[in-house]
Order: structure tokens, then C-alpha cells, then sequence
């Protein structure tokens, strides 16, 4: 990638050479990055304190699922940019769990300290229940005293990239279209002492 092929001819042509899995492979293709991205990430990313007072925006899924993997004790990987990433995968297959209902309750302890000016967090519009979900996490800012709300979008992704919020998320294509980026799920690993995977 320093050579300047691109990620995914990269990824492919190593793992072919090296005889390497579908897992592992998706492991190298979000951990593993050109260290000109991910310098330029690493100098998005702020502190819990550097957020005090401003606006966050969320990308729902991405965190949740993150922190849920966090609990429920899976792989979590420390990325070249310095983010961490779980590689479930879900997405569209995702479905709510108890881990949910645990996961919004440490985000909202998390970022309740640093008394953001307000909160929205985004929810894909296609996966199913996400409006039921989006109910909860409103209704769980309210009773923290949060001024946040969280709803549905059809295109989290474009909503975000145009943001001029912090923008709460891993995804790395939001990143690198984003001014500031926090990592959640790090803060709340760092918490539970819980070591992510060095690539």
C-alpha cells in the first residue's frame, strides 16, 4: 500500500500469495492501512475532553456493534489508524440483543461526561426494528438527562460525511471525509480493561 496499490488488489494479491482465509483477509482489509491514511486519521482522532461542550453525531450500528462485541468479549482489533474495529460483519443481519441494551447504556456513560451541546445518533433505515431501537436510545438520553435524540436514514454514511459535528464512528471512508472523529468503543474498552488485538 505504501507503494501506492490500492487496498483491495493489495489485500488480495498477499493473501492469495500466503494462502490466507476469508477471516483474516477481512482482518487485513480493516486493520491494515498505507501509513499516509493513517496518519491523516490518527490526526482526526480527539479525546473525551476535546468534545466538551460541542455537537456528536453517531453512526448507531457501527459504535453499537463494536461495543457489543467489546462486552460480549469477541475480537476487537487495534487498526494502523489507531481506531478500533471488531469484524462481525452484521451489518444487515444484525439483529437486537441484550449486549444492546448494555451497549447503549455504557455510550451514553461514556459521552455523558464530556456534557456534549447535543447528540444525534443515526440508525440505518433498512435494517429491521431500527425504529423501534431509535425510540429506546431516545427515551435512554432522556432518563440520563442527555440532550440527544437518535432516528433512521436511509444513507448514514452520506448524512455523516457531510457533518460538521464530531463524528462518532470507525468506519474509515466517514473518517477520512470528516474534520474530527471519536472512538467510542476504545474509551469503553480501555474502561473494562480490555486489550484489543495489535495487527
Amino acid at each position: 500500500m505504501n507503494r501506492g496499490y490500492p487496498p483491495g488488489p493489495a489485500v488480495r494479491f498477499v493473501a492469495d500469495h500466503y494462502y490466507i482465509d476469508k477471516d483474516y483477509r477481512n482482518i487485513l482489509s480493516r486493520a491494515v492501512l498505507s501509513d499516509d491514511v493513517a496518519q491523516t486519521r490518527r490526526q482526526k482522532a480527539i479525546g473525551l475532553e476535546d468534545l466538551r461542550g460541542g455537537e456528536l453525531h453517531i453512526d448507531g450500528y457501527n459504535v453499537l456493534i463494536t461495543i457489543e462485541s467489546v462486552i460480549t468479549g469477541e475480537d476487537i482489533f487495534l487498526c494502523d489508524d489507531g481506531f478500533i474495529r471488531d469484524m462481525r460483519c452484521l451489518f444487515r443481519k444484525y439483529r437486537r440483543s441484550e449486549a444492546t441494551d448494555e451497549a447503549v447504556q455504557l455510550m451514553i456513560n461514556v459521552i455523558s461526561g464530556a456534557r456534549p451541546s447535543g447528540i444525534l445518533l443515526l440508525l440505518d433505515k433498512q435494517i429491521s426494528r431500527s425504529g423501534e431501537l431509535a425510540s429506546d436510545i431516545c427515551e435512554a438520553f432522556s432518563a440520563a438527562g442527555v440532550p440527544g435524540t437518535a432516528r433512521t436514514a436511509r444513507d448514514v454514511d452520506r448524512a455523516l460525511k457531510n457533518s460538521s459535528a464530531v463524528v462518532a464512528t470507525s468506519d474509515g471512508i466517514i473518517i477520512d471525509h470528516v474534520s474530527s472523529a471519536l472512538d467510542i468503543p476504545a474509551l469503553i474498552a480501555r474502561r473494562m480493561m480490555v486489550e484489543p488485538i495489535r495487527i
